[in-house]
């Protein structure tokens, strides 16, 4: 069964990816979700729609004489052949852990160029060459398995490519994107039959907070 997206980028994120004013990481992150997300698909071309009507409502208004000209320079140029239809790219996959999973169109390009996976128990990752101030990788989380509790100690993005995660406060499957601040703790883990592929887009390293976890504070260049 077709997972439902439930969680989205806010209205204003939406406005600004339209507008091309997002920086490069974070605009990654909303494509790939737009990719996804059937909703933010229409949204974002009704916000096209809005924003061109309104540049269109501040323009002078052109004359009909000047439309007549317009149509009648148009009618006169040759008409050009149809573009024939190009053959659609392969389908780009990712591959770890014996499992094949398939990244959408605005991730293809990058995916084809990841880093090595470097990895801690059931949890890898693989640097994307993406972004300026940003760490963005793919985030693969094997079934069964949880990232320790933790905060951020910046803005962290997490957009599931694949399968479910789990946290305090619900269930994210495909297509949900999951926004945290340094105000917000949480320990993410998948299902015990189910492992996770997700695009992670973080500003600075996370802070494990409890027991031995702590330990690992130091070790963060796995993470970011």
């Amino acid at each position: 069964m077709t997972h439902a997206v439930k969680y989205h980028p806010g209205m204003m994120l939406m406005e600004q990816y339209v507008e091309g004013t997002l920086a490069p990481d974070v605009a990654l992150a909303v494509a790939t979700h737009i990719d996804l997300c059937p909703h933010c698909q229409r949204l974002c071309q009704d916000i096209h729609n809005d924003q061109a009507s309104s540049l269109a409502a501040d323009d002078a208004p052109v004359m009909a004489d000047d439309f007549a000209a317009l149509f009648s320079a148009i009618t006169a140029e040759p008409q050009l052949e149809k573009p024939r239809k190009t053959q659609q790219r392969d389908a780009v996959t990712v591959n770890i852990n014996g499992r094949e999973f398939r990244v959408p169109r605005a991730l293809s390009r990058l995916a084809n160029q990841h880093g090595k996976w470097l990895q801690l128990g059931g949890v890898a990752t693989a640097k994307l060459p993406a972004g300026d101030k940003m760490h963005v990788s793919l985030l693969y989380i094997d079934k069964g398995t949880e990232i320790p509790n933790h905060t951020h100690l910046g803005l962290e993005m997490t957009l599931v490519l694949s399968g479910t995660i789990c946290d305090e406060n619900g269930e994210y499957g495909a297509g949900d994107l999951l926004i945290n601040t340094p105000a917000d703790t949480h320990t993410p883990h998948t299902r015990a039959d189910e492992d996770c592929l997700c695009l992670s887009v973080l500003s600075a390293p996370l802070k494990f907070n409890k027991g031995l976890t702590r330990l690992l504070n130091p070790l963060q260049q796995f993470f970011y």
